[in-house]
């Protein structure tokens, strides 16, 4: 029986209404721009008639391009820049370039990168997880493009990760340790799965401490995509010190969101640490600066892109295929708890 006929660009641009030379101005980004409502009818022309191009195909030899792709929410957090070096470091030793796409804070886009990362012919792919992970994943996976997920565990695909919930225990027994009780959490809602990992190891602390959490002193806030604070951190802090009675430790998702709880903190009278400690997680240039200087669990950030580079090229040291035996979940430890300025014994 014959195979079936593999789609070409040709029937993308009948099936969108275009011509061929429209359908590889959206695939290449260019040279020309496309009008968005043509646009939109070949990329979904292109999802309908699962096209890839030709020169993709991986069974011919000498096909690596030596490149490795990374989808990033953005590069203007310090957090996501020092995970995209890590990549580099791993990858550029082995002679491979990185190719960064920034969706900027919009879902839809990681997938459209994904399609142009394999009209490309990268030979591999870091994603850092969107709301469109899956369909991302999809995509590579159709095209025999290998990926490894970071900061997200996402079933049946090999993720790298660092351990939430063991950093959220241990911020919560250093304030324990301070002999603070009244410690309240500000979580980030926006990345619910890692906040929530980071709230059960702060339940986890409380518990063996033989102290209750209080949801008055859960509150979810928020940060923009550039790490700095938005009005919903403001409004969830302010929240929290209205408790009564009043928290003397606060343990925020982020240090954008922990010098957001010392600024509503100092507005309200308070002083930090004598009548309130704070702590962060990230250790950002940010909260080494502020007043007084941020406690913070470091994100081993950098150390995570190393890793998920060292296990993207491991993927490729075999046959470069979708379903390459890696092991399936790295997990990362955060290093030690780095006490400043910010946390203090609780106040008489």
């Amino acid at each position: 029986m014959a195979s079936e006929r593999r789609p070409t660009r040709d029937d993308v641009a009948e099936r969108a209404g275009v011509s061929s030379a429209v359908v590889s101005y959206v695939l290449n980004g260019g040279p020309k721009p496309v009008a968005e409502d043509k646009r939109e009818r070949v990329l979904a022309a292109v999802e309908e008639l699962g096209y890839y191009p030709n020169e993709i195909a991986r069974s011919l030899a000498g096909q690596a391009t030596r490149s490795i792709g990374v989808i990033a929410p953005t590069l203007v957090n310090p957090v996501w820049a020092k995970m995209a070096m890590g990549i580099s470091d791993s990858i550029s030793a082995q002679d491979y370039l990185m190719v960064v796409c920034d969706v900027e804070d919009q879902p839809e886009l990681d997938q459209r990168y994904a399609r142009m990362m394999v009209a490309k012919r990268v030979d591999g792919v870091v994603l850092v997880p969107t709301a469109n992970t899956l369909g991302t994943l999809e995509i590579l996976r159709s095209a025999g493009i290998p990926a490894i997920v970071v900061e997200q565990d996402v079933e049946g695909a090999a993720c790298v990760i660092v351990d939430a919930q063991d950093s959220g225990y241990r911020v919560t027994r250093h304030l324990i340790e301070l002999g603070h009780e009244r410690i309240a959490i500000l979580r980030e809602h926006r990345s619910s799965l890692d906040s929530w990992k980071r709230y059960l190891g702060y339940e986890k602390a409380l518990q063996e401490a033989g102290l209750e959490v209080d949801p008055a002193l859960v509150a979810d806030g928020a940060a923009s995509i550039d790490g700095s604070v938005v009005e919903g951190s403001i409004a969830a802090a302010n929240a929290l010190l209205d408790a009564t009675p009043r928290p003397t430790a606060v343990f925020a998702h982020n240090d954008p969101m922990a010098i957001a709880v010392i600024q509503v903190a100092r507005r309200r009278g308070l002083r930090v640490p004598d009548d309130l400690s704070v702590v962060g997680v990230d250790d950002t240039d940010a909260g080494r600066y502020s007043d007084p200087p941020l406690t913070t669990l470091p994100f081993p950030a950098r150390e995570l892109g190393q890793e998920a580079g060292a296990r993207i090229l491991a993927a490729l040291g075999g046959d470069v295929a979708a379903d390459v035996d890696v092991e399936r979940l790295s997990v990362l430890r955060s290093p030690a708890l780095v006490v400043r300025g910010s946390t203090a014994a609780k106040p008489d």
